[in-house]
């Protein structure tokens, strides 16, 4: 019977163990949910952001005012869910795919040694005018260089262009690309010829080189003085002079038939909460516009930081995400 009843308080004092570990590990567990709650995915202001959340004693959201100073609550903003904000900095209106540069508007010189020299990087679908000299690309541009010649050479069994110049090209007497264009410093263009019988000889955009013209859009390139767009951009056509933009911006630009010129003030009537919704290779792009504010600009853009900004060199910025 003595065992019996030790056997008994054992047992008791183990259920009582148990219950108390339960206790213990419940309230610790609230604690660790209380924890994540407190640190959350909040509505700050007009855009989402990671901070403490500070609601009324009651739990409701607290109030604030608009720009009319009439109350509202802040998920009045949740439009903007998933975007966050930043500031871009005055000089980056002059920087990008996009910007626009001519004798209106001038344009830094890009930084060379960010840039590729095609000397070592071309493959063996073209030629470049002197050996000896060097030709700088920025890398998506010289990236989709190469990738359309080898299609052109795929494609018409000829590799008889010659890059003549990109961030400097000869347009003396004689040359074979006679007119300077100030965009050439951004590092973004490229001035073709051909390899002629005994010489090098001007790029017409005519018989089987004529794909180059007409396939350029797919690998980010543009004409960028086209035809019939002389009013726009000031300049004849020009068929041997092609600037990067990347491919969706192409794209939109063949597709809608305008010039960079014509491009860019039509993206201005595109904003965050109306943007221009388009899509390249299956995948959907929303592109706007926000005006410049001077030497810092407030920009709302995806948390995920799957965009790019470019400045137009003019008045503003153009804004491209993914969705």
């Amino acid at each position: 019977m003595k065992k019996m009843r030790l056997q008994k308080r054992k047992l008791a004092l183990t259920i009582g163990m148990m219950v108390a570990v339960i206790f213990i590990l419940d309230g610790a567990k609230r604690e660790i949910f209380r924890a994540d709650t407190s640190e959350s995915i909040v509505v700050d202001g007009s855009f989402r952001t990671s901070s403490v959340a500070n609601p009324n004693a009651d739990g409701t959201v607290p109030f604030t005012l608009d720009e009319n100073g009439q109350p509202t609550t802040a998920f009045e903003g949740i439009k903007y869910a998933g975007y966050n904000e930043t500031e871009i900095e005055a000089d980056k209106i002059n920087q990008g795919l996009l910007v626009l540069a001519d004798a209106d508007h001038p344009v830094a010189e890009a930084d060379k040694d960010s840039m590729i020299d095609l000397a070592a990087y071309k493959n063996d679908f073209y030629s470049l005018a002197d050996e000896e000299e060097q030709y700088y690309l920025n890398a998506d541009a010289a990236e989709a260089l190469n990738h359309m010649m080898a299609d052109y050479n795929a494609a018409t069994e000829l590799d008889d262009f010659v890059v003549y110049g990109t961030t400097d090209t000869f347009t003396g007497s004689g040359s074979s690309c006679n007119r300077y264009f100030q965009e050439r410093v951004t590092g973004n263009t490229v001035d073709l010829a051909l390899k002629g019988a005994s010489s090098i000889i001007n790029y017409d955009g005519l018989d089987e080189e004529g794909w180059i013209v007409e396939n350029c859009v797919k690998y980010g390139f543009i004409v960028r003085y086209p035809k019939d767009k002389d009013a726009k951009t000031g300049e004849s056509y020009c068929p041997w002079h092609l600037r990067y933009v990347g491919k969706l911006h192409a794209s939109n630009m063949q597709k809608n038939g305008l010039c960079l010129e014509e491009y860019l003030e039509a993206l201005k009537t595109y904003s965050i909460d109306d943007p221009y919704e388009c899509s390249y290779d299956d995948a959907g792009y929303i592109v706007y516009y926000i005006a410049s504010a001077g030497e810092k600009t407030p920009a709302r853009v995806p948390l995920s930081g799957n965009y790019s900004i470019s400045g137009n060199n003019s008045d503003g910025f153009i804004i491209t995400t993914k969705k």
